[in-house]
């Protein structure tokens, strides 16, 4: 694994259509949680080693700021932490998703 972040996007605001979509891609299994820190509902997979993933929705909190404000065309937010290539490329093929954002973890 690369000590990598990786920010996708998704314009759809249907977060299980999001999840079927990262879970056939990747061949992997997401479990449902529930935060309000989050939006609500959210997926979350870990995998082996730091490698995880969560799919949460871009929402807008009380005071009407999207929790990503400079991405608000994006109503759906995958989150990838340790990130390795073949990950990568999986998702940089899958097209309806978009990267938005790779940074080294420091």
């Amino acid at each position: 694994m690369s000590d990598r972040f990786n920010l996708y996007g998704f314009r759809g605001d249907d977060i299980d259509e999001v999840e079927r979509l990262i879970s056939d891609t990747l061949e992997v299994e997401f479990t449902s949680k529930e935060s309000s820190f989050k939006g609500g509902e959210y997926f979350s997979h870990r995998g082996s080693g730091r490698f995880e993933i969560t799919i949460e929705t871009n929402f807008t909190d009380d005071e009407g700021i999207l929790s990503m404000p400079e991405f608000p065309l994006y109503s759906t937010l995958i989150f990838v932490s340790y990130v390795n290539s073949e990950v990568e490329r999986r998702l940089d093929a899958q097209g309806e998703i978009d990267l938005l954002r790779s940074e080294v973890i420091q």
